[in-house]
């Protein structure tokens, strides 16, 4: 039974502006949130309210600046039955001629909210790929 989303893009940014998105204040605001915590350090707090305001709460587990970052995901109040930091998201950067494959994991999902987290994904990164343009794939 699947219990993962993969989404893949392609950015027209280099790793680290794209790593800066993915880590930063400003740069959550910029494609996920309307509201947003991060501190990117191992163990650190990251939140973020979409626009609906169902709110993500999870922490850093790993980051290795530009190339990954994992954090634990989940929502409060239990949403969607995944409570907050219960699943795992890992996210690769890999940086070629300027433009950055961007390549999201997420593990753990409960199997029947599979299929809307990752339209939810799908819709998120085409709004930060968005800022740079490019082409992207899922499964």
């Amino acid at each position: 039974m699947v219990r993962l989303a993969q989404h893949e893009v392609v950015i027209n940014a280099p790793a680290a502006e794209v790593y800066r998105q993915l880590t930063t204040v400003d740069g959550l605001l910029r494609w996920i949130a309307v509201d947003a915590v991060s501190v990117p350090v191992p163990g650190g707090r990251l939140e973020w309210t979409h626009e609906n305001g169902a709110t993500m709460v999870g922490r850093f587990l790993e980051l290795d600046p530009p190339q990954r970052l994992v954090i634990a995901y989940g929502w409060k109040d239990d949403l969607m039955g995944v409570p907050p930091e219960s699943t795992i998201v890992e996210i690769d950067l890999v940086e070629r001629d300027g433009r950055t494959t961007l390549k999201l994991v997420h593990k753990s999902l409960p199997p029947d909210v599979v299929a809307d987290h990752l339209r939810g994904w799908i819709y998120f990164l085409a709004r930060l790929q968005g800022s740079w343009g490019a082409g992207s794939n899922s499964s």
